[in-house]
């Protein structure tokens, strides 16, 4: 595997857990059918985040490219609500 495509894993596996988070910021947040479906979503990306964590043993490179993705998404979400106001 070469450096480029090491990264690009890093990135997608670090997408996946900032996902996982998003989902769970929602959680309890619908009702019914939805609900069921939105709970099903969730299980399974915990699952996987666990599993993520599990094969990289809490990589340092991971972390840090989650957090800087955390870090955009949340200011990405202040622009969007001052914005809506």
């Amino acid at each position: 595997m070469t450096k480029e495509d090491t990264i690009d894993l890093n990135l997608l596996i670090a997408t996946f857990r900032c996902f996982n988070e998003q989902l769970y910021n929602l959680k309890g947040k619908h009702s019914k059918i939805v609900k069921l479906k939105f709970n099903r979503l969730l299980k399974v990306a915990r699952a996987y985040d666990n599993e993520i964590v599990k094969l990289t043993g809490n990589s340092e490179e991971i972390e840090h490219v989650y957090d800087q993705l955390m870090d955009i998404i949340l200011e990405v979400k202040t622009i969007v609500i001052k914005q809506q106001k």
